[in-house]
């Protein structure tokens, strides 16, 4: 005779091998950004909401100095192609650190590329990048993807505190 207990355990590990596949990631991302003093590393995040689910890495740098970044994502579906996927980086002033709406990109973007892309399953594709701030603040480095049919979409943050620098 079969246990019920067992026969419900059986029924929840199949329901669950059903709907997995639903909430199955499809990008792995991860963001430096470098200082002079310092660097702060991201990983992936993910959308809804648009902020995310993880607090966001602090970078501290001097007003006028090189800051680098760069980023790797990689499309971690084991037989799905991410086609005509929207890569987009920017580095945008926000009004807070941790702030979680998203700053308006018409009038805050300091840098911004973007590419569509085709990942096969294990694909990776990378940036990197050097810019500078002379303006004091707080800023947003953010990488994301775009239009990958999925009902989420990945993404790696960290803020940027821009400093007064005293020897300019």
């Amino acid at each position: 005779m079969r246990h019920p207990l067992r026969s419900l355990l059986v029924a929840f590990v199949m329901g669950l091998s059903l709907v997995a596949p639903a909430f199955a990631e499809h990008a792995r991302i991860e963001l430096v950004v470098i200082g002079r003093a310092g660097q702060a590393t991201a990983n992936v995040d993910q959308t809804p909401p648009e902020w995310g689910k993880n607090p966001r890495p602090i970078l501290n740098v001097k007003a006028g100095e090189p800051v680098k970044i760069r980023f790797v994502l990689t499309n971690v579906y084991p037989h799905k192609t991410l086609s005509n996927a929207v890569v987009h980086l920017f580095v945008a002033a926000e009004g807070k650190v941790g702030q979680k709406e998203l700053p308006d990109l018409d009038d805050s973007v300091i840098l911004e590329s973007a590419f569509d892309v085709d990942l096969k399953p294990g694909a990776k594709v990378g940036q990197r990048s050097v810019f500078r701030i002379d303006r004091p603040g707080a800023y947003l480095v953010r990488i994301e993807t775009r239009n990958t049919e999925s009902d989420h979409e990945h993404f790696a943050a960290i803020d940027l505190v821009v400093e007064p620098n005293d020897r300019r």
